[in-house]
């Protein structure tokens, strides 16, 4: 009996035993079934995710594209702003885009087409001050034109100056041929007897055969010879009535050499330059008028000196008496012929 019973308990024992185990299986396999099925809904919510960030990330990347395009239209336009603001010297305001400026993008081209509606109305304005402006350069052109009519009329006056400079020149070739006619028939009067300068026409008496040494008192001698061709001179240039009228003056100067002082030497020029006049008035009394009106006598101490070929003073050809002859207006026609020639 007590066998028996200890059987029927372990018989029992397994059975309670099997049917826990076939409880915790169930419940095994149950939570096995909710995982995979808990995991099948995370796969295909994962799934359902992944396709919407796909969706987002391609319409991101189109949105950063739209941005990018919108930013190369905007540096587009922001260029073409800035050349016409340059070309029109309307504005002078750089425009600098900055990371922060991505998220007004939008906000920016409205603002472009804002823009360029006042531009428009700027380009307007530039077009009337246009206007404006040819207005005022057709006042110029009035302006122009009395202009050159004044430019005329200062050509026609600058005409006639040169017109009267070559009268001038006409005048001035004539009264150097006036010269060249007196030297020439000097030189046909006085012959070999004495040295003719060939442009000025003046003659040289050398003051040795004059004076003596430090005098002023003519020698015998001298007034001989200054009879012969002191008077020719003299009177070749005065008593010819076509020669006459162009001559302005007849000067007697008197010259030194470097012996003594300046003063003593002037006054001793001066001395023997007056001997000389007063022996033509004492010689020819009776043109005395006529001398006084045409002749002077100068003394120029050693202002003047002779030299050497090899520079130094020649004393004895310094030591002499000249005496010239002035064209009338000769010293103008001087000042003319320097300014004709530059």
């Amino acid at each position: 009996m007590y066998k028996n019973d200890k059987n029927q308990e372990e018989q029992n024992f397994w059975i309670s035993y099997a049917d826990l185990m076939a409880g915790l299986l169930f419940v095994f396999v149950l939570l096995v079934g909710a995982i995979v099925v808990r995991y099948i809904y995370v796969q295909q919510d994962l799934a359902q995710k992944r396709d919407a960030l796909g969706l987002s990330e391609n319409a991101l990347s189109d949105k950063n594209k739209k941005i990018q395009i919108l930013k190369m239209r905007l540096q587009e336009n922001v260029s073409a702003l800035a050349r016409s603001r340059r070309e029109k010297d309307t504005l002078a305001q750089d425009i600098n885009l900055k990371n922060s400026d991505i998220s007004k993008l939008k906000d920016l081209i409205l603002d472009y087409e804002r823009d360029t509606s006042e531009m428009q109305t700027k380009v307007a304005t530039i077009e009337a001050n246009l206007s404006q402006n040819q207005n005022i350069l057709a006042l110029r052109d009035d302006e122009i034109v009395a202009l050159s009519e004044k430019l005329l009329e200062q050509s026609r006056a600058h005409q006639l100056l040169v017109d009267e400079l070559n009268i001038t020149k006409v005048k001035i070739k004539n009264l150097t041929g006036i010269r060249i006619k007196v030297v020439s028939k000097l030189k046909d009067t006085l012959g070999n007897s004495i040295q003719i300068d060939p442009k000025s026409g003046a003659i040289r008496f050398s003051s040795n055969i004059l004076f003596n040494q430090g005098k002023y008192t003519l020698k015998a001698g001298a007034k001989k010879e200054l009879s012969v061709i002191l008077k020719k001179y003299i009177h070749t240039l005065l008593f010819d009535e076509n020669i006459r009228d162009y001559i302005d003056n007849i000067t007697i100067e008197g010259y030194t050499d470097t012996d003594g002082s300046y003063l003593y030497n002037l006054a001793l020029s001066q001395k023997r330059a007056l001997e000389v006049m007063k022996f033509l008035y004492t010689s020819d009394s009776q043109n005395r008028e006529l001398y006084s009106r045409y002749l002077s006598a100068s003394g120029r101490s050693y202002a003047d000196l002779i030299h050497r070929d090899n520079g130094l003073e020649d004393k004895d050809a310094s030591r002499r008496i000249e005496i010239k002859f002035r064209i009338k207006n000769e010293k103008s026609i001087k000042e003319l012929e320097t300014f004709l020639n530059r």
